[in-house]
C-alpha cells in the first residue's frame, strides 16, 4: 500500500457553512422559515427558473415531483438502467411502474432511441438522468415527450451546473429534481429541491412536503414529513454562492487527467466523448475499464488503491436485476404489479439492455475534488497509465 492516499472525494466546508449554522442554531427557528424560502429563491434564480420547493432528500424530491403530476398505480415511467436506485423507488412509491430504458455508450445517459420503444398507452412520464455531471439529450426527449403527451422529470442529483446547449439542468423539463447529499457538487449535509417554471405544481410540492397541510388543520391532499430544515438552507446558501468555483475546479481537474490520459493511449481503459453541446460539472471524472478485453474492474480499482488513489465504482448491475424488483414485492400486496392484469406486468427477468450490460460495473470515477494539487494530478495520471 502507497504513503500516499488520494481520496476520491472529500467534504467543501468550512468556517463559512459553520457560522450559518451557528446562527441559526442560536435564533431557535429550526423547522422551514426564512432561510428556507431564501435558499428556494436563490437556486430558482440560479437555474433560472420560476419556483423551486427545498425538502429533505433527492429522494423526497422524486417522490413529491410524481404526486405533483399525479402519477399513480398502474401508470408507467421510463427510466434509466444504470443510476442510483432512488430514481426507481420514487416511481414504486406511486404505485407506478417503473419501465428501465437503455443508456448512451459516451453519456450513459438515457437514450432517446430506446425510450421510444418503451412508450405505451400506459406511460406518463420520462427520468432522465444526468449521469456523473454530464447532460442526458433534452432535445430529442423533450420532443418525445411533446409527441406523446409526457412529462419530463430531470434528474440532476449529479449535475449541479451542468449546462446542455446554454440551458442549466433542472430547467429544461417540466421538473428538476437535486440531492444535496454530501458528496454532491453542493451539500446541505442532507437535503433536496424540485424545480419548475410552473409555480402551481411548486405550491403543490410545498402542500405535499409539509403532510398536506394548507395551515395547521387542513389535510387536503396525501402528503408526507420532507421538509427542508433551516439549518441545511443556511449551509445550502453558503454551498451555492461557491459552486460555481467548486465546478470550475472539478472541470479544471478532469480534463487534465483525461486529455493527459488521451495522450497516453492504454489499452485497458478506454475515455468517454464529451459532447461540444454540454458544459460537463464532473461529478465523477469516467473512465471505462475494457471488459470485453479481459480486465477485471475490481482488479483495476484495487490496484489502484494500493497505489493510493481511491475511485468510485458504484451502480454494478443494470437496476432490472435488482432483487426489489426481480420479486415483484416492493409492497406487502405486491402491487403494483399484482394490481395489475398479467399482461401489463413487465417481464424484468428477460429483460438485456445492451449498453447498460455492457457498462454496469464497468465504469470508474477518479479522484477530481476541488482541493487536488498538481502533484496529485500528475500522479494519478502517471499511475493510470502505467498500471499494465
Amino acid at each position: 500500500m502507497s504513503e500516499r492516499f488520494i481520496k476520491v472525494a472529500i467534504p467543501l466546508t468550512g468556517e463559512e457553512e459553520a457560522e450559518a449554522i451557528r446562527e441559526v442554531v442560536l435564533s431557535g427557528h429550526f423547522v422551514s422559515g426564512q432561510k428556507v424560502e431564501e435558499f428556494e429563491k436563490n437556486f430558482a434564480s440560479y437555474l433560472g427558473v420560476v419556483a423551486a420547493s427545498a425538502v429533505n432528500s433527492g429522494t423526497a424530491a422524486l417522490h413529491i415531483a410524481m404526486a405533483v403530476l399525479g402519477i399513480g398505480p398502474g401508470q408507467e415511467v421510463i427510466v434509466p438502467s444504470l443510476t442510483f436506485m432512488s430514481t426507481v423507488t420514487s416511481v414504486l412509491h406511486q404505485n407506478a411502474v417503473p419501465i428501465f430504458a437503455d443508456i448512451d455508450k459516451d453519456s450513459f445517459c438515457i437514450s432517446p432511441d430506446d425510450i421510444k420503444k418503451r412508450i405505451t398507452s400506459r406511460t406518463r412520464a420520462i427520468i432522465p438522468v444526468h449521469y456523473f455531471g454530464n447532460a442526458a439529450n433534452m432535445d430529442e426527449i423533450m420532443d418525445i415527450a411533446q409527441r406523446h403527451g409526457l412529462h419530463v422529470i430531470e434528474d440532476c442529483a449529479q449535475s449541479h451546473g451542468t449546462l446542455y446547449k446554454g440551458k442549466k439542468t433542472g430547467s429544461i423539463g417540466h421538473m428538476g429534481v437535486f440531492s444535496f447529499f454530501a458528496t454532491k457538487h453542493m451539500t446541505t449535509g442532507e437535503g433536496g429541491i424540485i424545480t419548475s417554471n410552473n409555480e402551481e405544481w411548486i405550491k403543490q410540492a410545498n402542500i405535499i412536503r409539509s403532510h398536506g397541510l394548507i395551515n395547521r388543520d387542513d389535510h387536503v391532499c396525501l402528503g408526507y414529513n420532507y421538509r427542508m430544515n433551516e439549518m441545511a438552507a443556511a449551509m445550502g446558501l453558503v454551498q451555492l454562492k461557491k459552486l460555481d468555483g467548486f465546478n470550475g475546479k472539478r472541470i479544471k481537474n478532469s480534463l487534465f487527467i483525461l486529455n493527459e490520459l488521451t495522450k497516453r493511449r492504454q489499452s485497458w481503459f478506454r475515455i468517454p466523448k464529451l459532447s461540444s453541446d454540454i458544459k460537463h460539472t464532473f461529478f465523477w471524472c469516467p473512465l471505462v475499464v475494457r471488459s470485453e478485453d479481459g480486465y477485471k474492474t475490481e482488479e483495476v480499482v484495487k490496484k489502484l488503491r494500493d497505489k493510493g488513489i481511491e475511485v468510485r465504482q458504484r451502480y454494478k448491475e443494470p437496476l432490472y436485476k435488482q432483487k426489489i424488483i426481480l420479486d415483484y414485492k416492493p409492497y406487502p400486496g405486491g402491487c403494483p404489479f399484482a394490481c395489475l392484469p398479467s399482461s401489463d406486468v413487465p417481464d424484468y427477468a428477460s429483460l438485456y439492455l445492451p449498453n447498460v450490460e455492457a457498462l454496469s460495473g464497468n465504469i470508474i470515477g477518479l479522484p477530481n475534488h476541488p482541493v487536488l494539487t498538481d502533484e496529485d494530478l500528475i500522479y494519478i495520471v502517471d499511475t493510470i497509465a502505467s498500471l499494465y
